[in-house]
Formats: structure tokens, C-alpha cells, sequence
């Protein structure tokens, strides 16, 4: 319920944040960093780490300097403070001092990934790159898959000169992480400096090697192919030049030079026709001037070669004549050599027309249609060989590599159904291993992206039976069942996997690819709900991957949603210990200050990150939160002014949360600034079913925000067994002069029936008229203590002379006290009696007159009251003291504030004592002393307008009388005392009017 949220329960002492200010001059931001409630606590080891840092950050050295040596006199073995004293001399290259404090911090925790980074540094600044390379092969023991770390190794290597070690480990890198741009930027690198060296030393086998890969690893760079061709060329290795110098053409067709460079090396060796076919082909896609140029020279070069002698125009002009089969089969062959495929289709024609469609004149046409780029027509004449004869290897092996390529185009498109059938047939028929492999591979790909799981699971056994060493196997199959809905024994496997396996890299592999399938389920889990099996999914994956920061997280978030307490502070301590400066184990570990309310803590760790990072919603939501804990906290132990200044602070970085606006109406409420407090907690948005009882709150801070009220009362007594009113009738004008002052005036009127003089009459008093006159003066103190003072003159039945003083004090836990102490002058009326000896009726004593006394009355007091939710409960004492004997009464009254408007109740009332309740006397009811009082009450309020309250309460007073008489005769009087218990039941009307 809402007022729940008005009346919270205690969330603790409040802990302070004290800058030190004597250590270091504070920037602005810094400032804001100070706490607002003072205290004598020392601070802890993360307000060192955290303030410092921020500082150094800032470039304060020597501030943060003269602080961190404060840190370090109190917490000399903490890991992180040695490492900041590290990072410090590190920055003034005091590398000796840099490596003292940064061993220091290793010692005291050999994790603390931070520290061994800086010494890293300061033994490669210093060239130990001997002792760096073991530091960092310490870190890749507990991170082996950092691939910054082994770059980081790849380098000291080549500091240390040792280029083969370096080489070796980016070749294996590039391997397991074959998408990475810049590991092939730098393998590429290397390969052009080894090809240079090669060739330089004279080593052009390696050179060749090494542009080889360079080709394969970046197929466009156009000088690789030159440098490539040019050196196949000296090796005299011609045919292998003109392959590398078409593939360059078509990686890169806009290429001139490697046009020209084919071309060249054809017409070297008097192909002309072929060169020219090819220059002739290019041109139509490529109009450069410089290929202009050469395909006229290559013309004017082909003519001078023709005009010496070429068999293929002498053998075509005996054809024309003869057409013998020598000049056919010459021509044939030649036209296909020398790339002239249209004459070559004509010949084949010819040829099939005299022989029919034997086996090698369609292996000639699909050869010619497979150079002159005719797919189809190439893929149609190899199925056609195919189907003549199957056992014909070399024609099942061409037929397997184009269905390779078709299917890899498929794939390509997303046809991975249509693919299937033609790697199915590549797997099968082709002899070479490379193909088959290939074949293999992309049928696991194309069944796993079909969804066909179970198929890709045979696919995969099949190329494991074949190609047991084949790499990446556990991989796919990890995939495969994490696919499948099986991430559970995908993640067994590659925790076996990972047990097992013994080689750096390829664990690391491993441990990668376990990370990646189980963060995603853990994540999955915990959107289900499943936070047991998310958080030991998550304990898993830290036992595989011990600085897996996703599995930290997890584990963090995921131990707090099932209560684990002690098993989440342990993870957020190791979080805070690895990542000092991540924001999320800040938030973490201030929400576990909060919850122990060390909020003082919590502000200690927050203020500095909040400053730094003031777009961080999550240092701001947790800020809020705990300063709206401590405010409640303070508020409770009635420190109003303690808890406005941390709100405010708060507010300072989160000025639209509405909690936090919503509590500083609660403040401003406690101090009795409503009209604040109506402003403020309008930003409270009711729950289901609070609306009509926060708009009742709402009016209730507006008319109690009200300086004037007007208040009317009737009470009205009647006893029981005999029909005779006593009433009582007020006004009452109340007036709020500021905060802490307000002074009330009540006039109240009471009118008697009874006996007067000469008259018969049973009564306790006299008839008559009273009226009194009352003025009361309220003063608050301090949060804590107030005061109220009232004083009244009256003429009859009233109090003639009365004066009160209360002081109060609030006390936590919503508990009240107070004592008071008052006198007043009241009336006592004894009958006097006198002897009628003539009359109506025989001679007897008879009332004559009252007479009149007056007694002082002193009074001493203490009361308690305690709030619970919606209920106020009360107990006061009294003690009096008349004509020097004690008298007590006790009354405990309790309300049931049902509507949440601060003044609509239902009240309940029971008082006992020997004297009557003070109330009963200051309103000149009936009561007497020395015998037992009781009363019970039941009534409310009800406040039917902003500005108006109603109020009824009736009471059953029950209590003994006392009337003296006097019979006998004249001479002989007897004094006598009729006493008994009479009931009175009183009726109170209030009407309370606020303006």
C-alpha cells in the first residue's frame, strides 16, 4: 500500500563521505564528490582506488599522488593501491619504482590483469623482453584466447630479433582466426618482406613460396602476380607465369600491366593468335591507352612472325582444299593450343560430323567451352562423358570440381537444397582430396543451414571417418548441437574438448567457442526465468573461461535473483577485484553497501563514477536509489535537514526521478512544509487501486498547508438513569505564524441545571453558566523537539485558573515521547443545610445554599505514541496531587488512519484511574476523586472537503458520587453521605474548517 511508502522501515545509520581534502586540491567535479553527512569513519580501500584513479585520469599525478600514499600507509598489501603507486611512476618513467609496486600488486593477487599489463610495459621500455614475454604468457594461461595478448607476444619476439618464433605465431593466429583483417594485414606484410629477402639472398624458391601465399591471402594486389610471374620466369617456369598472370586478370580485370604480362609471355614463345584473342577479349571491358598501345604492337609483332612461316595458316589453307584428316586433326589441336576457340568449335563440328560424338571430341568441346567461359554448355558436354562412362576417373574428376564450383555459387545465393545433390556427387566421385574435403564441408553447412540436423550430423561423421585430422571438426559439431536445441551438450562437448586438449591455440579455440555458445543460452535462460540452470550454466562457464567478463556478469545477476547472497557478494568482490573501473561492478557493489545500509559506502564509490560518467544511467538509477534509502534512514531518525541535503545532492544528477522527488515531499512533510511537500510528491504514481487514496494524501498536505483554522465542538453528556444533559459548547481559532510557531485561542461555554438556594435539590453542584477562556502557544524546536504551552481563565465549573506545558520528542523506529505538567485551580461545592421548622411538611433539615471552595490541582505526566503503517497507538500517564493526596489515571487510545488524508480515522479510547482523564476535568465534566474513573470511546473523522473535517466520538464514563445530607432533629443533627456509581454517556461533534 501507499502509505507504506510513507512510513518505511529503518534502514540504518547513515555512514558519511569525507574528501581528503588536506591531500588533494579538488577540481569542480571533485567537489561534488564530498559527502554531505560528516563522520569520523576511515575510508575504505575502494574510495582510495576509485578516487584516484579519477584523478590520475584527469592528469592530477601528484594530487592523486599524495592521497594514494594515504591509502597506502592504511591498506599497504591491497593489490589495486599498488598498482595505481605502479601506474604512477610508470607515468614520471621511474621504471625501477614502476616495477617495486607493480611486483607488490601481483603478490598480493597474481590476477590482477591491470598490473601485469603495466610491467609488461615497463620491461619492454627497459628491454627485458624476456621476462615481458613471461608475463605475458602468464596472462594467456588465464586468457588464452586475448587475441591482443599474443600480437602483444608476436612483438616481443621481433624486439627480441627472433622472426621466425614471431612468424610462426601470426601463421597460427591467422588460422584460428581467419576473419580478422588486420592478423592477415600483418601475415601479408611479413610474406612481402621474406619474399624480398629471398630474393635478395637468392633464394627464389622461398621468394616463389612466399608471393604464393601472398596471392591466395590478398587477391588483389596487382604487384604480388608481377613479382610472382617474374620470378616463375626465371625459374623457366612459363606455363605456371601465364596461370598466375590469368588469375591475376581475373581477380583484377581492370589491370593493364597483368594483361600485358600474359600476353607478353604468350607471344615469347610465338603464341601470337592466343595473345592477341586474349588482348582482344580484355579490351572490350578495359579502353586503357596503354592496352590500345600494346595490342598494336602485338599486331605489328604477330604480322612480322606470320609473315616468316605458321603452319596453322598453311595447314588451314590445305584443309580449305583437301580436307584431309591430317590438316583437321592439326588444326584442331592447334586452335584449342593457341586459344582460338571459334575456329575450335568449327573444327570440332566438322570432326563430329565424320565421327560421330566419340569420348575425346567432347572432352575437346567442353574444354573449349570451359575457356571461352560457356558454363552450361561446358557443365551439359562433361555430364554427357559422364553418362557414357562413368569409370572414366579423370572425366568424374573434372565433372566433381564444376559441381563443386556450381554448388559454391549456389550457396553463394542461398540455393543450399539445390547444392546439396551436386557436393553429394563431389564427395563421392572426385580422387582429389582437397575436393572431397571441400565437398564435405559445405554439405555439414548446406544441412545445417536447411535445419536438417540430424543429416548434418552424418555428413560431418562421414568427413571425420575420411579426414580424421581434418581441423574445426569439434567446432561444427558444437554447432550443430547448439542449433538443434542441444546447447547444453554442445557446451560438454567443447568442456571435454577443453579438458583434453593440451596445445595453447587450439584450446583456445575451444574456450572461445564456448563462451560464445554459452553466453547467448545463459541469456536465454534467464529470459525464461530459469535462473538455477542460468547461474550454474554460468559457474560453468567461468570454471572453462575463468575471465569471461559475460560470465561474471551472470553469474553476478543471476546469484542475486535466487538469493544466494554469500555466493553474489563473492562474485561482485572478484568482478570489483578485475575490473575496478567497470561501472557495473560499482553499481553492483554500492547496491550491497546500500542493502547493508552503509550508505555512506555506497556514496563513497558512486559520487566519483556519477561525476565522471553523468550519462550512465545505471551509476544514476543506483545513486538515486541509495541516496532515497539514506534520506528515508535519516528521515526516520528525524535528521530532516541531513536528508534534505542527500537528497538534493542526488537530485543534482537525477533531477527527473521521481523517487527521489516523491522522498523530498516526504522531508518537506516531516518539517511541516506542506505546500513543498504537495509540490514534491505529486510526482508519485500510484499503483492499482492507490489512486483515490493518494489523491486524499494529496488534498490532505493542501489543507494542512493551510496557516488558519476554525474549529466548532459540542459535547454533550446525559446520564443514564436519569434523564438530565451536561453539555459543553467551543470555538476554537488556530493561526500557523510561520514553520515553527503557531498559537491557538478556544473559547468554550458550559451551562448547568441544579439547585441554587432554598431549594430541595440531590445534586453535586450548583446550576449556572460557565464560560472559559483558553490560549495555546506550539513551537518546533528542531526536527526533533517541540513544545506547546496553554493557558485558561474561567468562571465557574471550568478550570478558574489552568496552565499546561508539553514537551515532545521524536524517537526512531516512528516512536514519539513526551512529558507534561500543568496546575489548575478548580471549584469543590459542598451543600449546606439549615432547620425548617414550619411548612407543608413536619419540621426536618433542608438545603440551604451551597458553599464554595476552591483547591489546587497539580498534574505530572508522561506519554508515548508509536506509528505502524496506518496506525497511531497511545498511551499517557497522569499523576495528581489535591489537598496533598495522589491520584492517577491511565488512557491508551489508538487511530486507524483508513483513507491516508492525515486526518480521516476511526479512534478507539479506554481510560482507568482514580482521578478522572484530563480532558474530562478541562471541560467540566463530572468526575470525582480517590475512588476508580473508567471511561471507553469509540468515534472518528472524516474529512469531507479539502477545507472541512468532521469528527464524532462517544464515551461511556462511569464513575462514583458522593452528596452529603443531613437529618435528625434541631438539637440532635446527623450528618450523613449518599454515594454510588453513575454511567454518563457523552456525544463530542467537531467540525474542523481549515482556510
Amino acid at each position: 500500500m501507499m502509505m507504506k511508502i510513507h512510513k518505511p522501515q529503518i534502514c540504518g545509520m547513515a555512514l558519511t563521505l569525507m574528501m581528503a581534502a588536506s591531500a588533494l586540491t579538488f577540481t569542480p567535479a571533485q567537489v561534488q564528490a564530498q559527502s554531505i553527512v560528516k563522520t569520523k569513519d576511515i575510508h575504505l580501500p575502494d574510495y582510495y582506488d576509485a578516487t584516484v584513479r579519477a584523478a590520475f585520469k584527469r592528469g592530477n599525478w601528484e594530487g592523486g599522488k599524495r592521497l594514494l600514499d594515504e591509502g597506502l600507509k592504511r591498506y599497504p598489501d591491497v593489490s589495486t593501491l599498488n598498482e595505481l603507486a605502479g601506474r604512477y611512476y610508470y607515468h614520471k618513467k621511474s621504471y625501477d619504482d614502476a616495477r617495486f609496486y607493480l611486483v607488490r600488486a601481483l603478490r598480493d593477487n597474481n590476477a590482477n590483469v591491470e598490473a601485469k599489463q603495466l610491467i609488461i610495459n615497463v620491461e619492454e621500455e627497459t628491454r627485458n623482453y624476456s621476462s615481458a614475454i613471461c608475463y605475458v604468457n602468464e596472462l594467456l594461461e588465464i586468457h588464452p584466447y586475448w587475441k591482443g595478448l599474443w600480437r602483444r607476444k608476436i612483438n616481443l619476439y621481433r624486439k627480441q630479433k627472433n622472426d621466425v618464433e614471431a612468424d610462426r605465431l601470426l601463421e597460427r593466429l591467422c588460422h584460428i582466426y581467419p576473419n580478422d583483417a588486420q592478423l592477415k594485414k600483418d601475415l601479408n606484410y611479413r610474406l612481402e618482406q621474406r619474399a624480398i629477402a629471398d630474393r635478395k639472398a637468392g633464394d627464389k624458391n622461398g621468394a616463389i613460396e612466399s608471393l604464393q601465399q601472398l596471392v591466395n591471402n590478398d587477391p588483389k594486389k596487382e604487384e604480388h602476380y608481377l613479382m610472382l610471374c617474374n620470378l616463375l620466369l626465371q625459374q623457366g617456369r612459363r606455363s605456371e607465369a601465364i596461370d598466375v598472370a590469368d588469375r591475376g586478370v581475373s581477380n583484377l580485370p581492370g589491370s593493364y600491366r597483368l594483361i600485358i604480362k600474359k600476353a607478353g609471355i604468350l607471344a615469347e614463345d610465338n603464341r601470337y593468335g592466343e595473345a592477341m584473342a586474349f588482348v582482344e577479349r580484355c579490351m572490350k571491358h578495359n579502353h586503357s591507352g596503354q592496352l590500345n598501345s600494346f595490342y598494336g604492337q602485338l599486331q605489328a609483332d604477330a604480322a612480322r612472325a606470320a609473315a616468316k612461316s605458321d603452319p596453322y595458316i598453311l595447314y588451314g589453307k590445305v584443309y580449305e582444299r583437301t580436307k584431309s584428316q591430317e590438316s583437321l586433326d592439326y588444326l584442331l589441336n592447334t586452335a584449342i593450343t593457341r586459344g582460338y576457340y571459334d575456329d575450335a568449335l568449327t573444327y570440332i563440328a566438322a570432326e563430329r560430323k565424320r565421327k560421330g560424338d566419340t569420348e575425346d571430341l567432347l572432352y575437346k568441346a567442353y574444354i573449349v567451352n570451359r575457356r571461352m567461359g560457356n558454363a552450361q554448355a561446358a557443365s551439359s558436354l562433361l555430364s554427357r562423358l559422364y553418362q557414357r562412362n562413368p569409370a572414366n576417373k579423370d572425366v568424374a574428376d573434372e565433372l566433381a570440381r564444376e559441381r563443386l564450383t556450381r554448388a559454391m555459387e549456389m550457396m553463394n545465393n542461398g540455393d543450399y537444397g539445390e547444392a546439396l545433390p551436386l557436393l553429394e556427387f563431389a564427395a563421392e566421385h572426385s580422387t582429389d582430396k582437397e575436393v572431397r574435403e571441400a565437398a564435405f564441408n559445405r554439405m555439414v553447412t548446406c544441412n545445417v543451414e536447411l535445419r536438417r540436423y540430424t543429416a548434418a550430423e552424418r555428413a560431418l561423421a562421414d568427413y571425420q571417418a575420411q579426414f580424421p585430422d581434418a581441423p574445426n571438426t569439434i567446432l561444427k559439431h558444437a554447432d550443430i548441437l547448439s542449433r538443434s536445441g542441444r546447447t547444453e551438450a554442445a557446451l560438454e562437448l567443447l568442456a571435454k574438448e577443453c579438458e583434453e586438449e593440451d596445445d595453447a591455440l587450439t584450446r583456445a579455440q575451444y574456450v572461445n567457442a564456448y563462451e560464445e555458445a554459452a553466453v547467448p543460452h545463459i541469456k536465454r535462460l534467464i529470459r525464461l526465468g530459469a535462473y538455477g540452470k542460468a547461474y550454474t550454466q554460468s559457474l560453468r562457464l567461468l570454471e572453462i573461461c575463468p575471465l569471461s567478463e559475460d560470465g561474471l556478469q551472470y553469474a553476478v545477476n543471476t546469484s542475486a535473483q535466487l538469493k544466494r547472497w554469500k555466493e553474489h557478494r563473492r562474485w561482485v568482490a572478484l568482478g570489483r577485484e578485475r575490473y575496478p573501473n567497470d561501472n557495473f561492478y560499482v553499481v553492483k557493489q554500492a547496491a550491497l553497501y546500500t542493502t547493508d545500509r552503509k550508505y555512506s559506502n555506497s556514496q563513497d564509490i558512486l559520487l566519483p563514477k556519477v561525476a565522471e560518467y553523468m550519462g550512465d544511467s545505471l551509476l544514476i538509477r543506483a545513486n538515486s536509489t541509495n541516496s532515497s534509502d539514506w534520506a528515508m534512514a535519516l528521515l526516520d531518525r528525524h535528521q530532516n535537514d541531513s536528508a534534505m541535503a542527500v537528497i538534493n545532492k542526488a537530485i543534482e544528477y537525477d533531477s527527473e526521478n521521481r523517487l527521489l522527488l516523491y522522498t523530498k515531499g516526504l522531508i518537506f512533510e516531516a518539517k511541516h512544509e506542506y505546500d513543498s511537500a504537495y509540490v514534491y510528491q505529486k510526482y508519485y504514481r500510484p499503483g492499482y487501486g492507490e489512486e483515490a487514496s493518494f489523491r486524499r494524501h494529496l488534498d490532505g498536505l493542501v489543507a494542512r498547508g493551510y496557516r488558519n483554522g476554525l474549529n466548532f465542538e459540542y459535547l454533550q453528556g446525559r446520564y443514564g438513569e436519569e434523564d438530565v444533559i451536561t453539555a459543553v459548547a467551543s470555538i476554537e481559532y488556530t493561526r500557523k505564524l510561520d514553520d515553527t510557531d503557531a498559537v491557538g485561542v478556544r473559547f468554550n461555554y458550559a451551562g448547568r441545571e441544579g439547585a441554587a438556594k432554598d431549594t430541595k435539590s440531590d445534586d453535586q453542584q450548583p446550576g449556572g453558566t460557565g464560560i472559559q477562556l483558553v490560549g495555546e502557544w506550539t513551537h518546533q524546536f528542531d526536527d526533533l523537539w517541540s513544545g506547546t504551552a496553554t493557558v485558561g481563565l474561567a468562571n465557574k465549573y471550568f478550570p478558574q485558573l489552568m496552565a499546561n506545558a508539553r514537551l515532545t520528542r521524536n524517537f526512531t523506529h516512528d516512536w514519539e515521547g513526551e512529558v507534561h505538567a500543568g496546575f489548575r485551580r478548580i471549584n469543590s461545592y459542598e451543600k449546606r443545610f439549615r432547620w425548617q421548622a414550619t411548612g407543608e411538611d413536619s419540621p426536618a433539615w433542608v438545603f440551604d445554599h451551597w458553599d464554595d471552595t476552591h483547591n489546587l490541582l497539580l498534574n505530572l505526566g508522561i506519554g508515548a505514541s508509536k506509528t505502524i503503517d496506518l496506525f497511531w497507538l497511545n498511551g499517557r500517564l497522569d499523576l495528581y496531587n489535591m489537598k496533598s493526596k495522589m491520584y492517577a489515571n491511565l488512557i491508551l487510545q489508538g487511530k486507524y488512519f483508513m483513507l491516508n488524508d492525515g486526518k480521516s480515522c476511526i479512534q478507539a479510547l479506554a481510560s482507568i484511574g482514580s482521578a478522572p482523564e484530563a480532558s474530562m476535568i478541562d471541560n467540566a465534566m463530572p468526575g470525582t476523586f480517590s475512588r476508580l474513573n473508567t471511561q471507553v470511546g469509540l468515534g472518528g473523522q472524516y474529512r469531507i472537503h479539502r477545507n472541512v473535517t468532521l469528527g464524532v466520538l462517544g464515551t461511556w464514563l462511569t464513575y462514583y458520587t458522593q452528596t452529603n445530607t443531613r437529618t435528625g432533629t434541631e438539637e440532635s443533627p446527623i450528618d450523613g453521605v449518599n454515594t454510588r456509581y453513575k454511567n454518563l454517556f457523552n456525544i463530542d461533534v467537531q467540525v474542523l474548517i481549515s482556510f
